[in-house]
């Protein structure tokens, strides 16, 4: 017996391709009730202490700022040689009628480092009224002067200029270029020449058996040196790393010569040039030109010294 299968009348429903495409079943509602979208009701006893203790921490907050439990008794400060305690006191932004809650430790660090005289500092806030302030300055190792200034200004190893002073006290004498005094906070010389010179200063002794009255820097560039016994030493242009560099070939040359009779302890040396170290050049007082003999009555002329053009 063969059976016939009857085709379905009814129309076929496509399949949806993906989630997003279905639709909410009719007569349903997917929403929350509007009793459970209200926030919870707080009793009104509730909001008054909330609010009470909102204003008690203000009250002690303000209690504390301006209050004398924590007002500032005394200020420690410790390693300050130039500056005065008010001074320092000034510069951190510290006030003796204040908290020492309102002490901010780390900016009146900050400010304590724009000072040109202080390399390091610590602020430290201490309950009940005491703030503690360590100080590290910066040790001078130059006297400087523009041109033929005698205003002495002293100088750190970053070259910045720390403060007037009435004398060198055995520190490098370094003479720039002529012009306007340095302000106090400026860079006259590159801190690596000024390294340079005062090691070269330091090492002279042990280098020739001589000692340094001074540098000359002038306005090109040019480094000169003068021995306390009166004769220079003619190094050249020092403007760049690598010219920084060359100096010590020159003190080389300077040494190897003295191997080659160069004296310089004798009071004939006038100068000696080592602007290219590989042919240095001495200077002798006995051996300048002598000028002709003047007319009766006339005032004889000096005997010129001959010292490189000074931008070349």
């Amino acid at each position: 017996m063969k059976f016939r299968r009857r085709s379905s009348r009814l129309p076929k429903v496509p399949w949806p391709n993906g989630i997003e495409r279905t639709e909410p079943l009719r007569g349903q509602l997917w929403t929350r009730s509007e009793k459970s979208l209200k926030p919870p009701d707080v009793h009104w006893g509730w909001r008054a202490l909330a609010v009470a203790a909102a204003g008690l921490e203000v009250a002690l907050l303000v209690w504390l700022w301006f209050g004398p439990a924590f007002a500032l008794h005394s200020v420690d400060i410790t390693g300050s040689r130039h500056l005065t305690a008010s001074q320092i006191e000034a510069a951190a932004g510290i006030s003796g009628n204040g908290s020492v809650v309102s002490i901010d430790g780390e900016s009146a660090r900050s400010r304590l480092l724009g000072q040109v005289w202080i390399r390091s500092a610590t602020v430290e806030p201490e309950l009940p009224g005491t703030v503690v302030i360590q100080i590290s300055e910066w040790s001078p190792v130059a006297a400087y002067h523009a041109g033929p200034s005698t205003r002495l200004f002293l100088l750190s190893s970053q070259a910045v200029v720390l403060g007037p002073t009435p004398s060198s006290g055995g520190l490098v004498d370094i003479q720039g270029p002529a012009g306007a005094d340095p302000r106090v906070g400026a860079r006259p010389l590159d801190p690596e020449l000024l390294t340079a010179l005062v090691n070269i200063q330091r090492g002279f002794p042990t280098l020739l058996g001589q000692d340094v009255a001074g540098f000359v820097f002038d306005s090109c560039g040019n480094l000169t040196l003068i021995a306390k016994r009166g004769w220079k030493v003619y190094f050249g242009r020092v403007l760049t790393p690598e010219e920084f560099a060359s100096l010590r070939d020159k003190l080389t040359a300077l040494k190897a010569i003295a191997g080659d009779g160069v004296n310089y302890a004798s009071p004939d040396l006038l100068y000696v040039n080592v602007m290219n170290p590989s042919e240095p050049a001495v200077g002798l007082k006995s051996r300048q030109p002598v000028p002709p003999s003047p007319s009766p009555g006339a005032t004889p002329a000096p005997s010129p010294t001959p010292t490189p053009n000074p931008c070349k």
